[in-house]
């Protein structure tokens, strides 16, 4: 699997449509059309931030699911009217699922 790092660029690039580079620091920085930008969110690893992938998607016509299993680990699926499977993961950390399965959502699969 991808490090975190690269998660957050696929992430901002495929699933939220961001144009996603590297300042002169080599942080992550992201363009949020009209030319404004920030510093790429850490969706991989920040609940807040993995929560705006789940509204973009669910913007975007998905339904969303997750669940924590005896386990411990979380699983996450994104679907359309609750029975197409678009896409599916499961990890210990719930920010990380989200992410996983919202880009093979939209046809990422980097596992």
């Amino acid at each position: 699997m991808k490090n975190y790092r690269e998660i957050n660029w696929f992430v901002a690039e495929k699933v939220m449509n961001w144009h996603v580079w590297e300042n002169e620091e080599g942080d992550l920085m992201v363009t949020k059309g009209y030319g404004c930008y920030s510093h790429c969110p850490s969706f991989s690893t920040n609940i807040a931030d993995a929560w705006q992938v789940v509204e973009k998607l669910k913007n975007d016509g998905f339904d969303f699911q997750v669940w924590l299993e005896k386990n411990g680990k979380y699983n996450v699926e994104f679907s359309k009217d609750f029975f197409f499977l678009f896409g599916f993961a499961e990890s210990e950390n719930a920010s990380l699922a989200i992410c996983l399965a919202a880009l093979k959502a939209v046809g990422v699969n980097i596992e």
